[in-house]
This record gives structure tokens, C-alpha cells and sequence, in this order.
């Protein structure tokens, strides 16, 4: 009989833990702690496999009823739980899972996940232009879907995600293309040229939507892994949905906390914001996969034009990017992007501009 193994994960602001049993015939295996570290483990044998199958089913059971959920190994890191964030406990039924992406500066390659850059494009086709205007589209960003987080495998469909936009009508032009067999094989590190190092190193890209790129596409941004984080809904759209009210200091703490807010709490202070709270604020209000939009002013929802459902966050274009310990890469000054897509029709993207 094969080796059966059940992964459970518990993180609610509260708790930041892990439950894992193993079946090995008549050999049952529990592994559990807090998620990232090795924890503790246990080996139980039984009289036979169906007893053993028993204690399995009876252990999974009684973790799910008490909050943990069905998880894939990796996708969430060891991470500490700030004073602060146990405050959000209570909004546990708001919380998705929002994806960081991690970045990297280097050679451009075709089908990377990445900002700035050359888009690829299939053979024979031309760098797009405005249906309204004509001119030239600004390439905003590409994600090669196969290489997303594995919980995120195949729900955000396949192929190719890329991101154009007209500055002059103001128009945007999202849409997956089909990957070539080429693009299925990983490439080997680039080997970057002492010109090429000293090129990146003073490459400092800010803005997005300006469209300048002294080195006309030879270097990009490379998503070269993503990082989950907490995440909750706009405070409408927790309102409306859910009928929850956020608190000022919820509010607060989720989305607009910073280093000076500290400055208002004694050291001792439960309340007090931590590097940690500073952090995740900043997440839920820049660039991110998945989770929740952060609509900035008014939640304005989006539907789907072929089933007419509203549609979900795929990907936000927000304040930024972190690469090589600074911030940068903003969409724009003032505004996000927040690019939506159909939960059934996965081909089916729309975006919504909204100011901060």
C-alpha cells in the first residue's frame, strides 16, 4: 500500500502552524509545529492498515473542525506574529492569501515572469498598437502562468499573461497568448558581462507608465518567486459584502500603517505597529497576485461580459515593487491598476483604474 501523507496548515494572526500525517500501512507518522520549522514528530503503529486508516481519518477530522486548512507544503513561509496583527483575528473569514512578487534585475529573457523588458511575441507578430490611437502600446509587464505558486496552478488559466496600455487614450490591452513548446523548458542563468553588472547596478526604474528604458529592453525585472501574505478586502468592500465594519485601528493596521504611527504608542503598548504591521500594509496596497484589490477610493466591481459574475483580482499594479532593498516601479504616481478576471472564463480580463 502507498505512502499517504495529509498536509495541514493553521494561520489566522493568532496562530502561524502546521499538521502533517503520514500512513505507511499500519504505521502512522504526525509531524506538526510551527510552519517553517522541522516540529515534532510521533510514530504510532496499529494492529492493521484499516485501524490505522481510522486514527488518520479521526486526526485530519478533528484539526479541520478546528480551523486548519488543506495546504500545499512551501506556499507559506516561517514568519513571526507581531502583537499588532493578532488585533485582525477577528476578520479571519475576510482573510485571503496575497502573492509578493520577489524580483530580480538581469538579462532579459522571452517567456520570464517580469516587468519591463521585450514582450514576447509570437512569430510573424508585431509589437501591438492602439485600436483608438495607433500609436505604439507601453508593455507594462508578462506572467508565464505555469511558473505561479502551486495552490495557484491552472485556477488562473495557462500560457502567457501580458500587460499593455495606450497613455494616450488611456486604454488598457490585457490578454494570455498561448506558450510555445520552447517556453516549457527552463533556460539556463544567463551570464551577465562585467558591462552588463555595472548597467544593472545603476539601473533604477520608477515609474511604469513613463515608458523610458535607456537600454531599450535588454534588461528586466524577473519574478523569480513569490511570497504569501495576509491579505483583507477594501473596508467597503468588507462592509458590503460581508457586513463586517472595520475599526479605525483595523483600518489602520491593514493598509495604512507606518513608521510614524509608532511614534503614537509606548513601547509597551499591545497596539503598538511593528516593522512586521509596516510591512504588510505596504503588500496589501502594491503590486500583488491574487487576494484582494485595494480599490482606493470606491469599490467599483467588475463583471464579466460573457456570464455576467463579477470578477476577481488576478493581479494589482499598486505603490511598487521591492528589488535589492528599495522600493520602486510604481504604475503610476497617483493611481492603481487593478486587473480583474472571470473565475469561469479565464481568458475574459478587465481593468479598473482607481486613485489612492
Amino acid at each position: 500500500m502507498p505512502t499517504e501523507t495529509t498536509y495541514l496548515e493553521l494561520s489566522d494572526g493568532k496562530s502561524h502552524k502546521f499538521y502533517e500525517v503520514t500512513i505507511n500501512d499500519v504505521e502512522v507518522t504526525v509531524r506538526y509545529g510551527r510552519i517553517g520549522d522541522v516540529g515534532k514528530t510521533t510514530v504510532t503503529s496499529y494492529d492493521n492498515a484499516q485501524k490505522a486508516h481510522a486514527e488518520v481519518t479521526k486526526l485530519v477530522n478533528s484539526k479541520l473542525k478546528k480551523g486548519y486548512e488543506r495546504a500545499q507544503k512551501g506556499d507559506r513561509t516561517k514568519q513571526p506574529i507581531s502583537r499588532s496583527d493578532r488585533r485582525l483575528a477577528r476578520l479571519n473569514h475576510l482573510r485571503r492569501t496575497g502573492w509578493k512578487p520577489l524580483i530580480k534585475a538581469t538579462l532579459d529573457a522571452p517567456f520570464a515572469s517580469k516587468y519591463l523588458g521585450k514582450p514576447w511575441l509570437s512569430p510573424g507578430k508585431t509589437h501591438p498598437h492602439c485600436s483608438g490611437c495607433g500609436g505604439a502600446l507601453n508593455f507594462h509587464f508578462q506572467l508565464n502562468l505555469q511558473e505561479l505558486p502551486e495552490s495557484l496552478q491552472g485556477k488562473l488559466g495557462t500560457g502567457l499573461f501580458q500587460m499593455f496600455t495606450c497613455f494616450t487614450c488611456y486604454l488598457h490591452f490585457p490578454e494570455a497568448v498561448a506558450l510555445p513548446e520552447a517556453a516549457k523548458s527552463t533556460p539556463p542563468e544567463p551570464e551577465i558581462s562585467a558591462e552588463d553588472a555595472a548597467n544593472l547596478s545603476k539601473w533604477a526604474p520608477s515609474v511604469i507608465r513613463d515608458g523610458f528604458d535607456e537600454f531599450h529592453g535588454r534588461y528586466m525585472l524577473q519574478i523569480v518567486g513569490w511570497q504569501p501574505f495576509d491579505d483583507y478586502p477594501f473596508f467597503e468592500e468588507a462592509q458590503e459584502t460581508y457586513g463586517t465594519e472595520y475599526s479605525e485601528y483595523e483600518e489602520m493596521l491593514i493598509f495604512h500603517v507606518d513608521e510614524n504611527d509608532c511614534e503614537f504608542y509606548d513601547e509597551d503598548d499591545p497596539d503598538r505597529p511593528t516593522p512586521i504591521d509596516i510591512q504588510l500594509a505596504w503588500n496589501r496596497t502594491a503590486d500583488k497576485l491574487s487576494g484582494w484589490g485595494y480599490w482606493g477610493q470606491q469599490v467599483e466591481h467588475q463583471y464579466c461580459r460573457i456570464c455576467n459574475q463579477p470578477m476577481q483580482l488576478f493581479y494589482q499594479l499598486g505603490h511598487g515593487i521591492e528589488y535589492e532593498g528599495s522600493t520602486g516601479l510604481d504604475y503610476d504616481v497617483d493611481n492603481l491598476l487593478l486587473i480583474l478576471q472571470c473565475a469561469e472564463h479565464k481568458d475574459e480580463f478587465s481593468c479598473y483604474d482607481s486613485a489612492f
